[in-house]
């Protein structure tokens, strides 16, 4: 197996355990385990626990700006990009659940350096919606406001959806954000942008 599979085999590992243990009580020996490894064989590719989690993060970071660039591909209505920006964030995280467990709740208040980091997840991702709002628009200080708040909203909703064990249906709920949000935003044109 190349290198880039192993680590990967790890990851995935990893993101098991955190999903069953949380953060704190996560080993590495367990991780090691899962992954069917020497512990020497985790350290190969992981400094500690900690970085193998900021790995994860990484990961679904990474799936979400993918997805978010891809389906903003090409669309040049501003409230379109907004409308896709959604549904691409909203269809990562229905589609890799774990992951988005393990990063969203998981790890949530485990270490300073995990917060940091999806703060500025959230900073990249809002940063789409200024740029559409304003596109839109929308004043720059009320679009910084409201992309953070669209983001908050999604987090908040997803973190639900995932404390609840996907007991809420997580699409109606982003159509549900974004409806108000719309209407915040005076886009009048929220089915038009369907």
């Amino acid at each position: 197996m190349d290198e880039g599979g192993r680590k990967e085999e790890i990851l995935k590992a990893a993101q098991t355990i955190f999903s069953q243990y949380g953060y704190h009580q996560a080993t590495i020996r367990m991780i090691a385990d899962q992954a069917q490894c020497a512990t020497g064989t985790f350290y190969l590719y992981f400094v500690s626990k900690q970085d193998c989690f900021l790995a994860l993060v990484e990961k679904l970071y990474t799936h979400v700006m993918e997805h978010i660039m891809l389906a903003r591909s090409g669309i040049e209505n501003p409230a379109e990009k907004l409308k896709r920006s959604l549904e691409a964030a909203v269809d990562v995280f229905r589609r890799d659940y774990e992951l988005a467990q393990v990063v969203l709740v998981r790890g949530a208040g485990a270490d300073p350096l995990f917060e940091e980091r999806m703060w500025r997840v959230r900073e990249a991702f809002s940063e789409f919606i200024v740029s559409d709002l304003i596109e839109c628009g929308v004043p720059r200080p009320q679009a910084v406001i409201g992309a953070h708040g669209w983001v908050g909203a999604l987090a908040e909703i997803v973190g639900v959806w995932i404390r609840r064990d996907q007991d809420l249906d997580l699409n109606e709920a982003a159509q549900e954000i974004q409806r108000i949000f719309w209407t915040a935003w005076g886009l009048n044109d929220f089915h038009s942008a369907s």
